[in-house]
């Protein structure tokens, strides 16, 4: 019985141990990181007029700093690639928690997948992981079914793999971030044919997912409940604009939230020299598109004669 009480006392104390450990790695973790944009947002440090979000299209396409530079109005970038309405509409929600709400949110739309199924976009828990030490990031994931009520008790539970990389990361040319939260792209992607697609197909409203009309309704609702101007942000494709998807979205749209179309017809839009890939924007192309969004604010919410570079 004593040998029995000595073993479990030696585990006891081991798996103590361990937990610390554990525990060190939760709180080294969001130092090792080169995006602490969502850190900054529970620790209440993104007090901004303006705010950008959406997924790659919103960090490539919208350069915050140059819509602060020409408005006067300070602005931040809060997209990140590969993300999804929920995890704007997340980012959204965590702002207006821990910061002054902003004036105006841009909202940049995935045209056609903004509502669709897709392996591309989605909710970004990778960003989450690194945050796990803070009671609010956990309590997300336990409220996604990332992680289970026994990571309230014990740090091995709390943890991923991710938190095991334990080197400082860094930056590189494609993801590299800006002051103001932007991630434009000087070069365009290697090996890339492109081909001006003049066929329009019709958006199938049918293929939508629930959880994602309900947070871009939910998106919505925080802006308009938080008096902010919102607008939903159409940007280059390397193909026509879709009619069909912009009707849609107007048709889940509140009367409140405005809507904001790249120039159709400026030919810059079929000049693949403009174009990172199909779907996003060189840094020369992202500085005109951004100029467009400029002019268009100017006019629409400041009531200014329109901006000119």
């Amino acid at each position: 019985m004593k040998k029995f009480l000595i073993r479990i006392l030696v585990f006891g104390i081991s798996f103590f141990l361990i937990e610390k450990i554990f525990y060190l790695l939760l709180l080294v973790s969001p130092s090792l990181e080169k995006d602490n944009r969502l850190e900054k947002i529970i620790n209440g440090k993104i007090n901004k007029e303006l705010i950008v979000m959406g997924s790659s299209r919103g960090a490539r396409n919208i350069i915050a700093g140059q819509i602060e530079d020409s408005l006067g109005i300070s602005s931040y970038n809060l997209s990140y690639p590969g993300s999804d309405i929920e995890f704007h509409e997340f980012l959204l929600e965590s702002l207006l928690k821990f910061n002054k709400p902003p004036k105006i949110v841009l909202l940049a739309i995935d045209d056609p997948s903004e509502l669709l199924p897709s392996e591309s976009i989605k909710f970004r828990f990778d960003r989450l992981y690194p945050l796990a030490k803070y009671s609010y990031i956990h309590k997300e994931m336990i409220k996604r079914g990332e992680k289970d009520f026994l990571s309230n008790f014990f740090a091995l539970s709390r943890i991923n793999k991710y938190n095991f990389y334990i080197v400082k990361k860094h930056f590189n040319a494609l993801d590299t971030i800006r002051d103001c939260g932007s991630m434009p792209i000087s070069f365009q992607r290697k090996n890339r044919n492109f081909n001006y697609k003049s066929i329009e197909n019709e958006y199938q409203s049918s293929n939508e997912l629930f959880n994602k009309v309900e947070a871009f309704l939910k998106f919505q609702q925080k802006c308009i409940s938080n008096n902010i101007e919102l607008y939903m942000i159409f940007s280059p494709n390397f193909q026509p604009h879709n009619p069909s998807f912009e009707k849609r979205l107007i048709e889940l749209s509140y009367p409140e939230v405005s809507f904001f179309v790249y120039d159709t017809i400026n030919s810059i839009y079929r000049n693949n020299s403009y174009f990172y890939d199909e779907a996003h924007l060189q840094t020369n192309g992202a500085i005109i598109f951004t100029n467009e969004i400029i002019n268009y604010l100017a006019q629409e919410y400041y009531k200014i004669p329109a901006y000119n570079n």
